[in-house]
């Protein structure tokens, strides 16, 4: 990485935009935004791409989770744009999930539906090298417990978090949980939908859970600060519209995925 030379690449990509930004103001489509920072930078003589598929790739295969940067510049910066009343933690979570796909040490993240577009410029560097921290006992009893399937599916998420670690999108758990699973001969259904009775009665509306395992065991991946009630009260709730004994939230943006990880039973 040549830090001079990206830090002048991102400091002309940041003039552009605040031109964009002075010309057409807040609160339009991110589409908008995107074309006329795309017309800017080729103004500028600065090199880029329109919406670049970004394929994960896990253990030397080929995962097409659906991802496409809004912007890449001169092949080695991408850019998201966003157009929202504030950025959110998911949205730096897909920055970063694009920088770590394509390998690329900076990115950045600008929201145009702000007053002044420095307050909505967001650089993200990301130079580090995961290491996974090792497992306390009490953490590996905890999985010993479960039962066979369960276990299972812990061991799966670890072997998941190891390679590609905390900070990334929900999607990318989930797509290299799906392929983890395979490569262990465990059979899954994504986005199960539930049917959903009230007072004994169906209603038009269906619930859904992200994974069911070996048709027994249901699955709420996710990529969170924390595992909340609210997340623990919407995977008891989908167990008893299912009919399941238990399930597992599995919260991948922590150090540790067996401390990230919980057993909701009923």
């Amino acid at each position: 990485m040549n830090i001079s030379a990206d830090n002048q690449l991102t400091g002309a990509i940041i003039g552009a935009a605040i031109d964009v930004h002075r010309q057409l103001g807040p609160d339009l489509d991110e589409a908008a935004y995107e074309e006329a920072l795309n017309l800017k930078l080729t103004q500028l003589g600065i090199m880029n791409k329109r919406q670049v598929p970004m394929p994960l790739i896990y253990k030397d295969v080929r995962l097409d989770c659906g991802y496409r940067l809004d912007l890449l510049a001169e092949e080695r910066v991408p850019l998201e744009l966003k157009a929202v009343v504030e950025t959110l933690s998911v949205h730096e979570a897909q920055l970063l999930t694009y920088q770590r796909v394509g390998r690329f040490p900076l990115g950045l993240l600008i929201n145009f539906n702000v007053p002044v577009l420095k307050h909505g410029i967001h650089r993200s560097a990301e130079t580090r090298v995961w290491t996974p921290p090792n497992a306390t006992s009490a953490e590996v009893d905890s999985v010993k417990a479960f039962d066979p399937v369960s276990a299972a599916i812990v061991l799966a998420a670890v072997e998941v978090h190891r390679h590609i670690g905390p900070g990334m999108l929900a999607s990318s758990y989930l797509a290299c949980l799906c392929h983890e699973l395979s490569l262990r001969k465990l059979t899954f259904e994504k986005e199960k939908r539930l049917p959903i009775l009230f007072d004994g009665k169906p209603l038009s509306a269906h619930a859904e859970v992200p994974l069911v395992i070996e048709n027994e065991v249901p699955v709420f991946p996710m990529s969170a600060d924390c595992i909340t009630a609210l997340h623990v009260s919407t995977a008891l709730a989908r167990l008893r519209q299912g009919g399941w004994r238990q399930g597992l939230i599995l919260n991948f943006n922590s150090t540790s995925m067996l401390g990230g990880m919980k057993r909701v039973v009923l």
